[in-house]
């Protein structure tokens, strides 16, 4: 599964915090109020899935009254993959400038990520409860619980400007991280890999990933 998603950068909050608190989940710690130009992989997968209010020219067209509706357009993952990978669009374009720019924006990424916000069976049914809808129900892979539970493996970083740069992979193997920049490859602590400016993040099944660390551990 490869995903393009969104930049969310959060707000200052005008109010001003005395004693800021940090908020931890799924593994990312923020602090509220702090930071406008931090977002978050959650925030980014949140907007993703949100709700979309269809303009007037896009209102769906009821059969049965033979008018356009109200329509609400959502994204959600329907089935969850062996592999997750995440594409952060680091790219802005101004009609009106007529230009374009990168985004370097901080990302903050967990590394053990929970899927089960993002996907259909749950959207639906925080939307209708435990109501089963036809599609599901001829579909029974489709509404089969799997597992949510990721763990991060890779990430590319890309320095530079928006036509010219250069990349970075950071490779975790036995829970050591790797940084392989061209020919050399280096080892990193977790801080160096949380700190670099993701481009793509890449997620594996957690049992599978921890499958694999046994199998290395026993080489």
């Amino acid at each position: 599964m490869d995903i393009s998603l969104d930049l969310d950068p959060g707000h200052n909050n005008c109010l001003g915090v005395a004693n800021p608190k940090p908020h931890v989940r799924n593994g990312e710690r923020s602090v509220a109020g702090m930071s406008s130009k931090v977002s978050t992989l959650m925030r980014c997968l949140e907007r993703f899935t949100r709700a979309e209010r269809l303009d007037a020219e896009q209102k769906y067209f009821c059969e049965r009254c033979k008018e356009r509706q109200e329509s609400l357009k959502q994204m959600s993952i329907r089935r969850l993959p062996l592999v997750s990978c995440f594409h952060i669009k680091r790219f802005e374009h101004s009609t009106v400038k007529k230009m374009s720019r990168k985004v370097d924006h901080s990302l903050q990424f967990p590394f053990s990520l929970d899927m089960t916000p993002y996907l259909s069976s749950s959207i639906l049914r925080s939307r209708y409860g435990n109501r089963i809808f036809p599609s599901e129900a001829c579909d029974s892979e489709a509404v089969s619980e799997l597992p949510s539970e990721f763990e991060i493996f890779a990430v590319i970083t890309h320095s530079g400007k928006l036509d010219a740069g250069h990349y970075v992979t950071y490779l975790r193997l036995n829970n050591q991280w790797y940084r392989c920049d061209d020919a050399w490859v280096t080892r990193v602590d977790e801080h160096t890999v949380r700190s670099s400016q993701a481009y793509m993040l890449f997620y594996v099944q957690k049992t599978l990933y921890y499958k694999a660390c046994e199998r290395g551990a026993a080489v």
